[in-house]
């Protein structure tokens, strides 16, 4: 499952849009509540618009609630040419269908 969240900030880094967006779930609580169409819109038009991206993971922390369940927590390093920011991150994640994908997403906690 860490290896799913570096290939997720290594598929954000390299601006791999549908790469990047295929690690959320189809049931992806977005953070403000908005539909899944209107969140992925807007994450493809700041990824594209960025003429450069990086996401460092860093002193990533698993915990597995179950075999299908779990939470990841780190500090993300963002820094794009027009944005920087250090935040602690946590995904929410579940396996389905043999793979790991981000349920929900939270900063700051």
């Amino acid at each position: 499952m860490l290896q799913t969240v570096l290939a997720w900030a290594g598929a954000w880094s390299q601006k791999k849009v549908e790469a990047y967006l295929a690690f959320y779930a189809k049931d992806f609580k977005t953070p403000k509540g908005e539909g899944r169409s209107e969140w992925e819109a807007a994450r493809r038009e700041r990824i594209v618009n960025a003429k450069q991206i990086e996401v460092e993971v860093e002193s990533p922390k698993v915990v597995l609630k179950d075999e299908n369940n779990a939470t990841v927590s780190f500090r993300q390093h963002y820094r794009s040419d027009s944005f920087k920011i250090n935040s602690r991150k946590t995904l929410v994640m579940m396996r389905n269908e043999g793979r790991w994908v981000i349920q929900e997403e939270r900063s700051g906690t």
